[in-house]
């Protein structure tokens, strides 16, 4: 199909198929700014949420680790200690293990919470990180809580029948709690 155009002095001719005009462009530009946008904004989003995400994914395996491995611990335990003071009864645990023909081992578990980190046996051996609370409580025989007055008792150790954990562990702006809850001597 041909055209003609006539101007001021001129004439012209333009073939429909030669090509998009300037105002054509703009708006296709326009539209794809648009769509853009939006698309851009959802996005963000969707990382945003998929941050969350694996924050509070970490969060919680860090946590449930920590949890099973002090369980576990607690579960082999032949004997509780008084912990080193420097640490005290609420953010640590001394525990010693009897392993068939060995020695009697010590496992000692901290809380370091101006690092914020629980470590086993050594400050470099980390069971977590990012650790914000770590709660030990010792239970008697009755069922009861020992108090810190308790604690404060030399043979504190031998009324212990049950000791529960807390670990809280925050990752990014997530936390995640687990805990455990083990009876001394099952095994």
């Amino acid at each position: 199909m041909n055209l003609t155009f006539t101007g001021i002095g001129r004439s012209e001719r333009r073939t429909a198929d030669a090509g998009v005009t300037l105002v054509e462009l703009l708006v296709a530009t326009v539209i794809a700014a648009v769509t853009l946008c939006g698309a851009w904004a959802w996005l963000w989003n969707v990382g945003v949420v998929s941050s969350a995400t694996v924050d509070r994914t970490h969060a919680a395996t860090e946590a449930a680790f920590a949890a099973r491995c002090i369980s576990d611990d607690l579960d082999v335990a032949t004997a509780l200690q008084v912990p080193p003071s420097a640490y005290g009864p609420d953010g640590a645990l001394d525990l010693t293990h009897l392993h068939p023909g060995a020695a009697p081992e010590g496992v000692l578990i901290v809380w370091d919470p101006s690092r914020r980190v629980l470590w086993r046996k050594a400050s470099g051996t980390y069971l977590a990180d990012h650790v914000t609370r770590f709660a030990v409580t010792y239970y008697d025989g009755g069922g009861a809580a020992l108090t810190p007055v308790d604690l404060e008792a030399s043979a504190w150790p031998s009324r212990v029948v049950r000791v529960a954990v807390e670990v809280v562990v925050a990752a990014g702006s997530e936390t995640a709690q687990a805990g455990c809850d083990v009876t001394l001597g099952q095994r």
